[in-house]
């Protein structure tokens, strides 16, 4: 719904909080209204920024899509079928977005009578204009026909940080020019990309059922939203698959993707299909990449009290693509990043954060949706905070907490100072892409976790199943969200929602303690030291007080500027913990003294009381005590990413103690965590001897794990040359990623033409962000290359990825191609100087002559090459 910004400050803020409110609109160059009685004027009048929610003038009601493709001119084409009405009020106009397409006809019908409509149109500021020939109100039906041709490559391409590209669609390697890179086509909606290939309303605030009637070549699988319902084959040896969504969405969550992909059906859950499409060489590994997700729609169903609302769920991977992952209705689309063998999974799969993370969408985001961009953390706060709810069900606390704790820390690392810290609710942006960033994600995930540590976890859940019990299949806004938390709580949580989800900025603590042991009185000051112009924050925070006997807990509010609190307690505490359930997203500055900090370690509970304490110590290893108790309490922790994290702190320790060698050493061989070994394992290359080299070849010999042989490899790499290389060869023909990374960082150190064909070969494993890596590798092998064959098929090997790939690799490409470019130009600078110099002193000069003919011949080569790509 449209709101005005003046109408909702009025309502939820306080006097003081709505100066400054204004205070931050004139801080960001925005004009604010005089209240007079000759100026009364709403703010969204003066702040051009304002953004309002989309007026939806039209309602679609279900949309049949029929698409086939042209491959070698990447061209969709398709005809459109929009059942809509008006949404209330009667019209005679109707206007659908439509990016880039060549529009071909167009009807108009009423679909009750099938008669057909009078009507004019334009095609103009990608968007169709069709005037009708009188008002039709929201009981009339009408269908519009329009045959189109979706022509992405012809847009000119957007984006931003989170999201790369707006093409929409994308035809990835559609001539099959890079060899071992299977063709694909696939589509991203969001934000307002969904556009590009087919007509539509494209707003957040739109919902829709689909049919959608794919014709592509028989050997091709496709997926898109709901069911698979029919598979037709064509008579020009082509099929139609036909997929039905018959529950309401979002356009920009419409989906589809096209390849040569496998099909792996895993356990259904009550019914409903659970499938994985792979390229075909991980085919054996789908289950293991995915095979949590039955748990997690079971674990997130029971958790929420809603169950999973849609027919199916099924997760691809795709070629280039250009983000992370994307939460499609019913049917989530991966970035290659999630590929990984039986290797890789050995200790953990990688990439569940992001799986239950896209899962979670199915409820935030799929079945209740933001109402607008401004409202984006409705989506993706909560779907953040999913993968806390999943590590902590299914790995423990300490892993969610480490998770969330390192998530905060993205959160600060954009936005540490409060002044880069915009308010998680905006509306005011420039770009509706700037909403997805560290704000929208992690800030809000750590919002989510403390309100429900401030209203509990019966309230927090009950709560969020009211909010979707609600809103399912519709649009929403931050304030349904508040209003089924009050319903459920009883509470007027207007203040809370206000100070976290309304304002930017977070708290700024200095907290200082001190005890007299006269009066037995512990005094606890704190003073709230961010800037005046964000808001004094309320926080409900706990306290736990350590004495020698017992532990005791005190609530307390801090709700001023600077405030005292005072405690009765029978002796001098051993730690006072703020914040015992370590929930505040705040900058913090409580000094503790070693002991204290010490004390912390072995008795605070939770994964932030020790990984504080331990970061605290780090400087203090000089401190014999303090290494010790390194040595005999951190290195034994239950959890294991406390003890990677103290075998990092204490690496520079470990060449010049031979006790902590003699420890690390075993942690390399028998500590039960795939990645504590490994960290053991790196941390002692730079103590190289004959015992270590036994425990590289060991691992090397006996162990499955991708991780730890990778880390092996690099090892040997720094201390013991032939050994890696002969161990490399050993593993060239491994499917794990990781270890082939490896293998190429040994080889991209010699130049040798015996490695030509592997660097080669191994250009199409690695894609999207992969690519940066890999390419670099590949770059600093080439520099050494010294035949003019080699060099001219790798450039144009390489130019091929950059014709065909995405951002990543024409960038990664490009520099490779430029750099190489530039070796054989100094090379051909260089003999001629020699040429010179030869004449001056009457040597002979043919061998260098004919030396400079093959490297002049090369370096014009490579030039025509970077030249014609644009490199």
């Amino acid at each position: 719904m449209k709101k005005t910004i003046l109408l909702f400050i009025a309502l939820s803020f306080s006097v003081i909080s709505f100066s400054r409110t204004f205070f931050l609109l004139e801080k960001e160059g925005y004009q604010t209204p005089i209240d007079t009685p000759s100026n009364k004027k709403h703010i969204y009048e003066y702040n051009p920024l304002y953004r309002a929610s989309n007026t939806l003038s039209i309602d679609i009601i279900h949309t049949n899509l029929y698409v086939k493709f042209n491959w070698d001119s990447s061209l969709l084409y398709g005809k459109a079928e929009i059942l809509l009405k008006s949404h209330f009020y009667a019209l005679d106009k109707i206007y659908l977005n439509a990016r880039g397409m060549r529009i071909n006809s167009i009807k108009i019908s009423d679909h009750t009578s099938k008669a057909d409509i009078p009507f004019s149109y334009k095609y103009e500021n990608d968007s169709i204009k069709i005037s009708l020939n009188k008002k039709y109100t929201s009981s009339q039906q009408l269908l519009a026909t329009i045959n189109y041709v979706a022509q992405p490559e012809k847009l000119k391409e957007g984006g931003s940080n989170a999201i790369q590209s707006d093409k929409g669609l994308y035809f990835i390697n559609p001539k099959n020019e890079v060899p071992g890179k299977l063709p694909q086509i696939w589509t991203q909606g969001e934000t307002q990309s969904n556009s590009v290939w087919f007509p539509t309303v494209d707003s957040p605030n739109e919902k829709m059922t689909q049919d959608i009637y794919i014709t592509v070549d028989k050997k091709y699988t496709t997926l898109s939203n709901g069911l698979l319902t029919d598979i037709k084959d064509n008579k020009d040896g082509t099929k139609t698959d036909h997929w039905k969504m018959d529950l309401p969405h979002a356009p920009y969550l419409v989906m589809m993707a096209i390849g040569e992909f496998k099909k792996v059906t895993d356990k259904p859950w009550k019914g409903k299909e659970i499938s994985y499409y792979v390229e075909p060489a991980y085919e054996p590994y789908a289950k293991a990449i995915f095979g949590n997700t039955y748990k997690m729609i079971d674990f997130f169903s029971n958790k929420l009290g809603v169950d999973f609302a849609w027919p199916k769920y099924g997760q691809i991977i795709a070629r280039d693509y250009v983000s992370g992952a994307m939460e499609n209705t019913s049917a989530t689309l991966h970035g290659e990043f999630l590929y990984q063998t039986d290797r890789d999974t050995v200790g953990g799969v990688k990439g569940e954060s992001v799986i239950s993370h896209e899962l979670f969408h199915q409820w935030f985001g799929d079945l209740a949706t933001c109402e607008s961009w401004s409202n984006l953390p409705l989506n993706e706060s909560f779907a953040t905070y999913g993968e806390y709810l999943w590590n902590e069900y299914f790995n423990g606390r300490d892993a969610a907490d480490e998770n969330h704790y390192r998530s905060g820390r993205g959160y600060f690392g954009r936005h540490g100072s409060v002044d880069n810290s915009p308010a998680l609710i905006r509306y005011f942006y420039s770009n509706r892409e700037d909403m997805f960033d560290g704000v929208s994600y992690n800030k809000g995930g750590q919002v989510l976790h403390m309100l429900r540590k401030l209203v509990g976890d019966d309230a927090f859940f009950q709560s969020l199943k009211l909010y979707l019990t609600q809103n399912k299949f519709k649009a929403t806004e931050i304030h349904h969200l508040r209003l089924a938390f009050e319903e459920t709580t009883g509470q007027d949580l207007q203040w809370f929602f206000n100070q976290w989800f309304m304002y930017g900025g977070h708290p700024m603590l200095q907290i200082n303690k001190s005890y007299n042991a006269d009066s037995k009185i512990l005094t606890l000051t704190i003073q709230q030291n961010q800037p005046e112009e964000f808001p004094i924050y309320k926080l409900p925070v706990d306290i736990d007080i350590y004495l020698s006997k017992e532990t005791i807990r005190k609530k307390i509010i801090i709700d001023e500027a600077a405030e005292t609190f005072t405690f009765q307690v029978s002796e001098n505490p051993l730690l006072v913990n703020f914040d015992t359930e370590r929930q505040l997203l705040a900058k913090i500055d409580y000094p503790k003294s070693t002991e204290e900090y010490m004390y912390q370690f072995e008795h605070a509970p939770l994964w932030l009381d020790r990984y504080e304490a331990i970061t605290n110590l780090k400087d203090k290893l000089n401190n014999n005590t303090v290494l010790e108790f390194f040595i005999t309490k951190v290195l034994k922790d239950k959890y294991a990413g406390i003890r990677s994290e103290a075998i990092n702190i204490l690496k520079s320790k470990i060449k010049d103690n031979s006790n902590l060698k003699e420890v690390i050493k075993t942690i390399a061989q028998k500590d039960m965590a795939v990645s504590v070994k490994a960290d053991a394992i790196a941390s002692l290359s730079e103590t190289y001897d004959e015992n270590i080299l036994l425990i590289y070849k060991n691992t090397l010999d006996k162990e499955y794990s991708s991780e730890l042989i990778s880390v092996c490899l690099y090892g040997l790499n720094k201390n013991n040359k032939d050994m890696a290389d002969m161990y490399a060869k050993k593993f060239e023909n491994d499917k794990s990623k990781s270890i082939i990374m490896a293998v190429t960082a040994i080889y991209s150190e010699s130049g040798k033409d015996t490695h030509f064909d592997f660097m080669i070969k191994n250009l199409s494993t690695f894609t999207g962000f992969e690519t940066f890596g890999y390419m670099s590798m590949l770059g600093k092998y080439l520099k050494k290359v010294n035949s003019s064959g080699y060099i001219l098929n790798a450039a144009k090997t390489i130019s091929t990825y950059y014709k065909n790939g995405g951002k990543m690799n024409k960038f990664a490409a490009q520099k490779v191609l430029n750099d190489i470019t530039n070796v054989w130009s100094d090379k051909e600078k260089n003999l001629k100087k020699s040429i010179e110099e030869a004449k001056k002193n009457n040597n002979p000069t043919q061998s260098l002559e004919d030396e400079l003919k093959t490297v002049s011949e090369t370096a014009k080569n490579l030039k025509e090459i970077v030249n014609k790509f644009g490199a």
